[in-house]
């Protein structure tokens, strides 16, 4: 069973955090092809008995993207789904913090990014998150 601070810990050990405070972290973490994406994990604390944590990562201005293709693409996701944070498209993650091992941190934060990155270069061509 972890803990926020366990996996506060797992994150630095492992990548350069950006910025931190309380509840979230920023990092970013490496995809395919020279391309990275930036990540926002988000400790949401207990929902109905749960502690959960929140992953993030941007996808694209939604100025910028046909919004209707972006959930079209979305739906060949395993887990998540899109949303729209201040203007900008996300992909976004939760699970209960307590059904997570230092070992299966790795696997949402990939699932998370990697998709998001797809996403991303398939809808504007670029890396910019």
């Amino acid at each position: 069973m972890a803990s926020w601070d366990d996996l506060v810990l797992w994150v630095r050990v492992r990548y350069e955090v950006m910025a931190q405070n309380a509840d979230s972290l920023t990092f970013r973490l490496p995809t395919t092809d020279d391309r990275d994406q930036l990540v926002y994990v988000h400790h949401r604390g207990e929902v109905d008995g749960h502690d959960w944590i929140q992953i993030e990562s941007p996808i694209a201005r939604l100025d910028d993207i046909d919004t209707r293709r972006l959930l079209e693409l979305a739906e060949e996701a395993v887990v998540g789904g899109a949303v729209a944070i201040d203007g900008t498209a996300v992909f976004r993650h939760s699970a209960p913090l307590e059904d997570l091992t230092f070992s299966e941190f790795e696997a949402p934060f990939r699932m998370v990014t990697v998709t998001a990155d797809r996403l991303e270069h398939q809808l504007t061509g670029t890396d910019r998150f």
